[in-house]
């Protein structure tokens, strides 16, 4: 039977890792949002959402097995 602390424990890990990701996930598009204006001057095809993706994989790669066991 599973122990009622562990339950509480994980979903404040959970929460806790939620949560990074959302701020990661703000900073990225605030950094987009920022640097957008002149990449698009040297690239106007480029969208907003190819430069925002560009900007979030480079910044926050996507996680690995390894990563999500934190």
């Amino acid at each position: 039977m599973k122990n009622k602390t562990h339950d509480a424990t994980v979903l404040r890990l959970s929460d806790a890792d939620a949560e990074r990701d959302v701020q990661q996930e703000i900073d990225s598009f605030l950094r987009a949002l920022s640097s957008y204006p002149d990449r698009f001057a040297r690239e106007p095809y480029l969208s907003f959402q190819q430069h925002l993706s560009s900007i979030a994989t480079t910044t926050h790669p996507p996680r690995t097995d390894k990563d999500s066991s934190r």
